[in-house]
């Protein structure tokens, strides 16, 4: 078994905490974040980075593993 595994780094931006729930927009980050079906993405950290204007700005940091003998099928995101 072939493992591979990295890192992403994604942005986020929080105008409002009233109309936002940080674990679903984590959730949805890790989904959209996955290139095949098999692929496990868990979020290492969470580092806020301050207000800039309006909005709470986040850095989240994703650990990706990839089994490449068993990928799956490639996700599509829309």
């Amino acid at each position: 078994m072939k493992i591979k595994k990295s890192q992403k780094f994604v942005q986020l931006d929080v105008r409002n905490w009233d109309n936002t729930e940080l674990v679903e927009s984590l959730s949805e980050i890790c989904g959209t974040s996955k290139e095949y079906e098999n692929d496990e993405v868990e979020v290492h950290q969470v580092v806020a980075l301050g207000k800039i204007k309006n909005e709470w700005r986040y850095l989240i940091i994703l650990n990706i593993s990839q089994d490449l003998d068993n990928l799956g099928a490639p996700v599509e995101h829309y």
